[in-house]
């Protein structure tokens, strides 16, 4: 048994404070059930376009995720004004320079969530590290969906990491342009975050 990483993304209009009051409970009691490392990202923008406000990013070991959803992750609900997403369960692949269980925070990243073509998922994490060459850029994580596909809206996550905001908004159309050919008709989302929370491990001191 490995370790799974599962991608929680909500949408809300609650400020950030208000919604870290609700968020942090409900990570809380995750975390007792076996959440090695919870990382919560928030979207710089949050204009209301298409795409997440918030970002949760889960590292379970493999048979405590299974133990926790037998049946797999819901595809969607809710918690009050907080609209909740399952990205669903994914694999790290091609691994950064860094644990993920231990860090590090990072103040700008971009996160993109998309659905490849059947058999283009090398191509496209190919166009997407071609599409990455600006120096800015310090490193990109990839995840694909596990095999058992607890839900099916994403098979791949990128999370890119930039020096600041602007290598970040640099680096999205080339990305969008990168990934076009190999990806599906549903949206292609890609927005700048900043990781503004972390539970299972003492959380950065500025």
């Amino acid at each position: 048994m490995g370790s799974l990483v599962q991608f929680v993304c909500f949408t809300t209009a609650l400020p950030q404070d208000e919604f870290l009051q609700s968020w942090e409970p409900f990570a809380s009691a995750f975390l007792a059930r076996g959440i090695h490392r919870i990382v919560l990202s928030e979207n710089v923008a949050r204009s209301g376009e298409p795409g997440f406000d918030y970002v949760s990013r889960n590292l379970w070991d493999e048979s405590r995720f299974e133990r926790a959803f037998p049946h797999g992750v819901r595809g969607s609900g809710g918690l009050g004004a907080i609209g909740v997403l399952q990205a669903g369960a994914f694999r790290l692949v091609d691994p950064p320079t860094f644990d993920l269980q231990a860090g590090p925070r990072s103040d700008s990243k971009l996160m993109v969530f998309l659905m490849t073509r059947a058999g283009q998922r090398e191509r496209t994490r190919a166009a997407i590290r071609a599409a990455l060459q600006d120096p800015a850029i310090t490193g990109c994580a990839f995840y694909l969906k596990d095999g058992d596909a607890r839900t099916d809206r994403f098979d791949m996550v990128v999370e890119v990491f930039g020096r600041d905001d602007g290598a970040c908004e640099d680096a999205v159309a080339p990305l969008r342009a990168a990934v076009a050919p190999f990806v599906t008709a549903a949206a292609v989302i890609v927005s700048t975050f900043h990781e503004v929370a972390e539970l299972g491990v003492e959380a950065r001191k500025d």
